[in-house]
């Protein structure tokens, strides 16, 4: 398993590509994040998931980390469920479509949570942008608000600079 840090995010990454396209996530939060990171290696190492990512800091407001754990579709929410009753014990929230978080749909527990002047960067639309390899394939998949395409991210960047091996690092 690869482990990638991207400055807010560490990601957990399957050595094997997923055979499926992602379009969400299942959320788990704690406040302890080295518990999530034990959860998603977990799932990746002995479940069959592919990618995760915890976030390293808290934003302000907030008091637990969230792990995101990518996969196709909704279809495994049960066995997630009763995984972390048995195994994890942390709070569960199901499944998040990547459309609903390109729309800016969060849960009013988190949003309430938030100073107001860091709940648009959350409520507002979104899009992907996208980094490849040499060859054309997806490296790296990131959100960023809807209408801010003259401002390169820190990451976007970085990835411009670094030689093209270290990109296929990222995968």
């Amino acid at each position: 398993m690869k482990v990638v840090f991207d400055g807010y995010w560490i990601w957990l990454l399957s050595e094997e590509r997923p055979g499926y396209t992602i379009t969400g996530k299942y959320l788990f939060f704690c406040e302890n994040k080295d518990k999530l990171i034990v959860i998603a290696t977990n799932e990746i190492e002995n479940h069959g998931f592919h990618k995760a990512k915890v976030n390293m800091n808290l934003i302000e407001g907030q008091n637990e980390h969230v792990l995101c754990l990518y996969y196709r579709d909704d279809s495994r929410k049960h066995e997630l469920a009763e995984r972390n009753k048995q195994e994890y014990g942390v709070k569960y929230r199901y499944w998040k479509s990547e459309e609903a978080t390109l729309k800016g749909q969060y849960s009013n527990e988190f949003l309430s949570k938030l100073p107001e002047s860091k709940r648009r960067r959350f409520t507002s639309e979104k899009e992907i942008i996208e980094f490849r390899d040499e060859k054309g394939e997806v490296i790296l998949r990131q959100l960023r608000l809807r209408g801010k395409r003259n401002r390169k991210s820190k990451l976007e960047n970085k990835l411009r600079k670094e030689p093209s091996s270290q990109d296929s690092n990222i995968s």
